[in-house]
């Protein structure tokens, strides 16, 4: 009887162990390819702080030239519900101005945005966020700047949806450097 259900008890935790890697494996694990689809909703506020951003969100970092991570770093996430497309953008940032934006491309709908979150498109809900500093001040030593978007689904077409983002930025040191990411992407 003590063998069986060392058998058994031992079956039992692999079980329940598999379970476990599979119920927590982080977002990293998923399809590279695909959009997950939120769990909650996502308030366009500029600050990624629900769950879904870190846990849930494809995302991708921004390559330089080179090939290599883009310097200063810029990252792109995306998740969706049944009406909006959601898209946050981080650039790392010492002196955020005005002028600092993204440029986006998704299905047919191309936009720009700025650190302030002023879309280029109408319909477009954005708001910007940034840490340490001030916008438009060179005096001072400025950290990061987020911007979110809802973008109707309509407005981006079918999947799969051809994406694009870039940006280019003038560190303090007056070299201009840019960031591109591009693929293709389908929706959960």
């Amino acid at each position: 009887f003590g063998f069986y259900y060392l058998q058994a008890v031992t079956a039992l935790i692999l079980v329940l162990a598999a379970y476990r890697r599979h119920e927590a494996a982080p977002a990293e694990h998923r399809d590279p390819d695909v959009v997950a689809r939120t769990t909650m909703p996502i308030a366009i506020d500029g600050d990624w702080d629900e769950h879904d951003w870190p846990a849930r969100a494809w995302r991708a970092q921004l390559l330089g030239e080179d090939g290599k991570l883009a310097r200063p770093s810029s990252e792109v996430r995306m998740l969706h519900d049944d009406r909006d497309l959601f898209v946050a953008l981080y650039a790392a940032d010492e002196n955020i101005e005005t002028r600092d934006a993204f440029d986006l491309t998704v299905g047919p709908l191309a936009l720009h945005v700025d650190a302030r979150g002023n879309v280029s498109v109408p319909g477009v809900r954005a708001k910007a966020g940034f840490d340490e500093g001030t916008i438009d001040d060179a005096e001072d030593d400025d950290e990061e700047w987020v911007v979110e978007l809802a973008i109707p689904l309509p407005r981006v077409g079918r999947s799969p949806l051809a994406v694009k983002a870039s940006r280019c930025d003038v560190p303090k040191d007056g070299i201009e450097r840019c960031g591109r990411w591009a693929g293709n992407l389908r929706l959960e």
